[in-house]
């Protein structure tokens, strides 16, 4: 591994290069790239070679969700197509930029797969094929900031006071991601302090299409959760809400600025390369937010 410390990167000439591919997400590619730029970065920073499939689309989680499993499916055969292209020979690890959408490969593709094959008419043996294809890529599917505390070396964190932030951890990646708590760990040496809110384990309330077609209780759970972010704003001084998906972070976002609060909403990507970069405070965390940042 390269690895980065005071801005500058270098890897020993004995080491092999790793290669990833990166899954970026709909919601980040359509709502916020930014937190994919950051992403690579961080990994090029780290000597890590990304490759990006053009070919992605949505995972078909919302549509799973939804109830529209044989919609999922045929997106879910397009994932499968395009990320095991050109890779039996080296398969990649798999990055994703959100802990549901990794969950829903890893967890939802074999099954959805077998299924939805046999209810198309497809005979067993395709049915069988299409679940191992899929077993074969959720194999190498991991959530980004997880993978990166685990695989990647890490800068020294900077002297002084880590920076404390709240951090959500979405119910997918809490209860489907093995040592999904690894995340918060990388945060932390890297001078971050993520402290999660009281009764985290509790539903934001997004879940997909549920908080659009159950906004009642959808925004009741929201603000019961920011009720308890806000508290950490209080009480541990937490500059911003960060965390692994891009669903939860827009949702409970949106509840904020109907409350008119201010507080800076960010993946955790953003903040990494912040850190990265000796540039972590709370004013350069509130350029996130505004766009400049970068």
């Amino acid at each position: 591994m390269r690895i980065q410390h005071a801005g500058e990167t270098f890897r020993k000439e004995d080491e092999i290069p790793v290669k990833v591919q990166l899954f970026v997400s709909c919601l980040a590619d359509m709502v916020r790239p930014e937190a994919a730029i950051a992403a690579v970065h961080v990994l090029e920073k780290r000597g890590v070679g990304v490759e990006f499939p053009e070919g992605q689309t949505c995972c078909g989680q919302f549509s799973y969700n939804a109830g529209y499993q044989h919609e999922a499916a045929v997106m879910a055969r397009h994932f499968v197509r395009v990320f095991e292209s050109g890779t039996q020979e080296d398969p990649t690890d798999i990055l994703a930029l959100s802990g549901s959408c990794a969950a829903t490969v890893m967890h939802t593709y074999p099954g959805l797969l077998y299924e939805d094959a046999l209810q198309q008419g497809e005979p067993e043996t395709k049915a069988r094929e299409w679940k191992k294809r899929a077993e074969a890529v959720a194999g190498r599917v991991h959530e980004w900031s997880m993978w990166l505390g685990e695989h990647a070396d890490q800068p020294m964190a900077p002297n002084g006071s880590p920076l404390p932030v709240a951090y959500h951890l979405g119910c997918h990646m809490r209860r489907l991601l093995p040592e999904s708590r690894k995340a918060q760990d990388l945060l932390r040496a890297l001078g971050i302090d993520a402290r999660e809110p009281e009764n985290a384990e509790e539903c934001c309330g997004f879940g997909g299409t549920y908080s659009f077609t159950e906004p009642v209780v959808s925004t009741a759970l929201a603000d019961d959760k920011l009720a308890n972010v806000q508290n950490l704003v209080q009480d541990a001084g937490a500059v911003c809400l960060t965390g692994a998906d891009l669903g939860c972070l827009l949702h409970l976002e949106g509840r904020l600025r109907r409350q008119e609060s201010s507080l800076p909403v960010c993946h955790v990507a953003e903040l990494v390369e912040l850190a990265d970069q000796n540039r972590l405070t709370p004013d350069q965390v509130r350029q996130l937010e505004q766009g400049g940042g970068k």
